[in-house]
């Protein structure tokens, strides 16, 4: 039984990776296709069954404050914050513009703010804005002309979030959108910016989430992305369990290349990784 369980860790380690990377759309109008990698396999029935699942386990991390189970709290070791905070992605001065209720919902893998190269007076869309910490940060460099939206399945959520904004004296510039990624309803062309930390993974239809954040851009816009990702396949005693792994980020994560493939199907240029993809691990489903 040792040898097994050192086993799935070893391959769990080697296989599961945060990707960071930032993409630039072009003037170009983008790709309405798909690149049969991503949920062109899947139901539609599944689909939804899968976003419910998603929206439900948020949801419910949300109305407990960051005590419930989600997502990269557990990727984050045996922390009660998410991976970025815990391992020190946010600085100092950073940290002393968030809230402790946006921090403790925090469950990202990386600060894309931090390279999204935002500029007073820019709008932003921040994809599964969770408890707004991103929203915070983005609100801080953007300032008062500019703007940033908060997008997120879970409505109960958007309410920590739009709390912590209040709080964090950001309120006057920030706004919030329940709904699905897919498809924000926001106009076309309506951002400089688009950011996401740690949630695309969660998503089963990832090629129209990108090509939503696509349409958002204005010409000459970017979109700055911290995820997870697979650099082999996971052993199956993990993909057996369908709710804990689409619920906990590694159902959804894809091989780094199909990323790639969907990132450029979608319409976008110029895309680079800004920092090197490190490891991530996921105890309780080790044990």
């Amino acid at each position: 039984m040792r040898r097994k369980v050192t086993h799935m860790r070893t391959n769990l380690k080697d296989a599961v990776r945060r990707l960071v990377h930032l993409a630039g759309r072009g003037n170009g109008p983008g790709s309405a296709g798909a690149t049969g990698t991503d949920a062109g396999s899947m139901s539609a029935a599944r689909i939804h069954e899968i976003k419910d699942i998603v929206s439900q386990r948020y949801g419910d991390f949300a109305a407990s404050g960051g005590v419930a189970e989600a997502c990269c709290a557990a990727v984050a070791e045996e922390s009660e914050t998410g991976f970025a905070v815990e391992h020190g992605l946010y600085s100092a001065e950073e940290m002393a513009l968030v809230p402790e209720g946006a921090a403790n919902l925090s469950r990202g893998c990386g600060n894309p703010v931090g390279f999204a190269r935002l500029e007073p007076g820019e709008t932003v869309v921040d994809f599964g804005c969770g408890g707004g910490i991103d929203v915070i940060l983005a609100a801080h460099k953007v300032g008062p002309t500019g703007k940033v939206v908060g997008a997120d399945s879970a409505p109960a959520m958007i309410e920590r979030a739009r709390d912590n904004t209040t709080t964090a004296g950001v309120g006057d510039r920030v706004e919030f959108r329940s709904g699905d990624l897919a498809d924000t309803a926001l106009p076309t062309g309506f951002a400089d910016a688009v950011i996401s930390n740690c949630v695309i993974n969660l998503c089963p239809d990832k090629e129209q989430v990108y090509r939503e954040a696509f349409r958002l851009l204005r010409p000459g816009g970017r979109m700055a992305i911290s995820d997870i990702c697979l650099t082999e396949e996971l052993p199956t005693e993990l993909t057996a369990s369908f709710v804990s792994m689409w619920s906990g980020c590694l159902g959804g994560a894809i091989p780094t290349s199909t990323y790639f493939e969907i990132v450029e199907g979608a319409g976008f240029t110029d895309v680079s990784v800004v920092t090197g993809c490190a490891s991530l691990m996921w105890p309780r489903l080790e044990r």
